[in-house]
């Protein structure tokens, strides 16, 4: 099986400890819609099947190396178990593994006692409540089956989880569009709960959202208000789902499945042992989520790598949209919606049944943030006439270029540091303020650190009311203590090459999405970081020169979702100057010329960030196109990002066919052939994009350049 061939990596089990509820919610997935399998589910899960999937688990995560998963104990609703069963089942799962286990419970809080949460705070179960708002909005839906109010019992456990906020996760609210916005953020807001998802009623193209026929614009035109009234009024409170949206408008990741392309890492298991997909697909059809086998009988692994996953992984890629989802504007962002959503009498071959409802939010999230961003705009730098982007764009003439361009963002990194520092205590800001006065290139190396860019910024922007998130969705805060530790540092430690240092805001920014390697392993690879630069010091010393000139640090990482023998490496403009690079392959280190070709790449990205800051490469678009080197659509700037890496690319692995060892001479002569082919269809597209001046400009650049490294082959 090759990398690009190998199953799903599954970090996030749901785990049904029991399978009927003390609730009737008109509107439950499990109950009231096409699946019903629950009519003959053991009631709870057995002691049995609870050990045999603590044993699935912990061998799953030792093969697959995973260092860190997610469990979630759902129902029905789960405390129907017990809270000495679920706490035991807990120890269970941790005690059985080496690797990080995150445990969770999702409950509607009726049976949540001030004991159990003492429990569950002692075991590090955290728990997520179901409440839909204040008590009328509650009731419309969440009612017993002899439709009693649950709002009081509810409530009350809201109040009890507030006092044990290390184990309050958030509360889930269905929205019900005949409630008023305001209301449900007050209400939430006045609770001052710690994350708040707003989901949209379970329904597809068979099973229409519920009031929409009557007035088409209902759920649009509450979603746009709640926008409005959260952004305005409500900022501080974690929406989940509209943070997702700001990022997905941003082209940041999405963080939720409800928005979004992403890929299979979640399944659940049954009351009867038995594995199955994702939960809410028991909005579709009857057996919609069973894949086969159970924690008695097969191993998780085999779950992976079945065809049924096979099936909603190929669902969640570009290629498994519909065609018209794969052709609409916004469909990095929307990302076709959420699968169950998608379902109608042709299967999956659908958009959203909310499509307009996304269409129009993503339109008046744009319209918001492009009004904001003109309110608060910082004047525009211009590149001088004397620029030449033929000499940017080789390192051997690009000196005076580079130079203005780390100029330019060693000045502008620096105003943004003192006015973020503004923000601290006095006496903080005095050390800042005194050290620019007597050491002011020091100063001015300290604010670029990237490190020291991720901080301040996230200073910045916690001091406006504005909450920041990881890449996984974790809030994130400015400790001010950073300072102490950016002040401690020489010039000397600042302006060479921190390699795997560990430097906590070059990793607080990614969350758990990214696995960083402890010092006991990047001890053992910092030789071969070593090793890769002589490599590109020996080819060329002026790249090398360029290298440090650009960049600060070099952190080692792994991607816990990805294949353990796949490269990986990336950069990022939040940690502007910072190259994240895979330095394992397995238990082995990787080759020195797979890192030196991983450094290259990245700090490619980074120069032409660093021009990107002061003269934009594409005009303001929608637009998104193919690339080469992707499965999904890209937007323009993504793939003259990719250009821009690959012509350099190529000149490296022409030096390793003629000059590099023999083990890699065929490789470099495949990567050569390959790359020529991606850059004769990279450079066609490319012509038909909404460039700039500075856009156009450079591919003139980039395509003579990749010209004449062919001819010279």
């Amino acid at each position: 099986m090759t990398v690009s061939e190998a199953p799903p990596r599954i970090t996030s089990f749901l785990v049904k400890v029991a399978s009927r509820c003390n609730l009737d919610c008109d509107y439950c997935y499990v109950y009231h819609h096409a699946d019903q399998s629950w009519r003959s589910m053991p009631k709870l899960l057995s002691a049995g099947d609870r050990s045999a999937f603590v044993e699935r688990l912990a061998t799953y995560l030792a093969e697959e190396s995973i260092k860190r998963c997610t469990v979630i104990f759902h129902g029905g609703e789960p405390l129907l178990a017990g809270v000495e069963t679920i706490v035991a089942f807990a120890g269970q799962i941790r005690a059985a593994t080496p690797s990080a286990v995150d445990i969770g419970l999702q409950t509607n809080g009726l049976l949540l006692t001030e004991a159990g949460l003492e429990a569950f705070e002692a075991a590090d179960i955290s728990i997520s409540l179901s409440l839909d708002g204040p008590k009328y909005a509650n009731d419309k839906h969440r009612n017993s089956k002899r439709g009693r109010s649950s709002f009081e019992r509810v409530q009350d456990a809201l109040v009890r989880l507030k006092s044990h906020p290390k184990i309050f996760a958030g509360v889930i609210a269905v929205v019900d569009p005949t409630t008023p916005a305001d209301d449900l953020l007050a209400f939430f807001a006045s609770h001052a709960v710690p994350k708040l998802d707003f989901l949209l009623p379970d329904a597809h193209h068979l099973r229409q959202p519920v009031g929409r026929s009557e007035r088409p614009d209902l759920y649009e035109a509450w979603l746009c208000i709640a926008f409005d009234v959260w952004l305005d009024r409500y900022p501080h409170l974690s929406v989940r789902t509209f943070e997702a949206l700001l990022d997905a408008v941003a082209g940041l990741p999405s963080t939720t499945d409800a928005f979004g392309l992403g890929d299979v890492s979640l399944i659940g298991i049954e009351t009867d042992g038995s594995y199955h997909d994702l939960d809410v697909l028991k909005v579709t059809k009857d057996g919609a989520t069973k894949i086969g086998g159970t924690v008695a009988d097969t191993e998780i692994s085999s779950i992976a790598s079945s065809d049924h996953l096979a099936v909603h992984r190929q669902l969640l890629s570009k290629p498994g949209l519909s065609v018209t989802c794969q052709e609409c504007a916004i469909v990095d962002i929307c990302g076709g919606g959420s699968l169950p959503h998608r379902y109608g009498a042709n299967g999956f071959d659908n958009p959203t049944v909310y499509c307009g409802e996304m269409t129009a939010l993503v339109a008046h999230i744009k319209g918001r943030l492009q009004g904001l961003l003109e309110g608060g705009a910082r004047p525009v730098e211009t590149l001088p006439d004397t620029f030449r982007f033929e000499h940017y764009e080789a390192a051997e003439l690009g000196g005076a270029e580079m130079e203005l361009l780390c100029e330019a963002a060693r000045n502008a990194l620096r105003s943004e540091f003192l006015e973020a520092a503004s923000f601290l205590p006095a006496e903080e800001f005095q050390k800042v303020a005194d050290l620019g006065e007597t050491e002011p290139e020091r100063m001015a190396e300290l604010c670029q650190q990237p490190g020291a860019v991720a901080w301040q910024r996230t200073l910045a922007s916690q001091n406006l009311g504005r909450l920041v998130h990881t890449v996984d969705g974790q809030p994130l805060s400015a400790d001010p203590a950073y300072l102490d530790d950016l002040l401690g540092r020489s010039e000397g430690d600042m302006t060479s090459l921190a390699v795997a240092s560990e430097d906590c805001w070059l990793r607080k920014p990614f969350g758990d999405a990214i696995y960083f390697e402890s010092e006991a392993f990047a001890t053992q690879a910092r030789s071969v970081v070593e090793e890769a630069l002589r490599i590109i010091e020996t080819w060329r010393p002026a790249l090398a020169k360029e290298i440090r000139m650009a960049c600060r640090a070099v952190q080692f990482v792994r991607d816990p979702l990805a294949h353990p023998e796949k490269i990986v490496s990336f950069s990022d403009n939040t940690v502007p100057g910072a190259l994240y690079v895979s330095v394992w392959q397995g238990e082995r280190l990787i080759d020195p010329y797979d890192l030196a070709d991983s450094l290259i790449h990245e700090h490619r990205h980074q120069k032409l960030y660093l021009l990107e800051r002061i003269s934009p490469t594409v005009e303001p678009t929608d637009m998104r196109v193919v690339s080469p080197w992707r499965d999904d659509l890209r937007p323009p700037s993504g793939l003259l990002h990719a250009v821009f890496v690959f012509v350099e690319l190529r000149r490296f692995w022409q030096f390793v066919r003629h000059n590099g060892p023999s083990r890699l001479h065929n490789r470099a002569v495949n990567q050569i052939r390959d790359t020529d082919e991606h850059l004769a269809e990279a450079f066609a597209t490319l012509l038909s994009c909404p460039l700039t001046k500075t856009g156009r400009s450079l591919t003139e650049v980039l395509k003579k350049a990749s010209e004449s490294v062919l001819e010279a082959a």
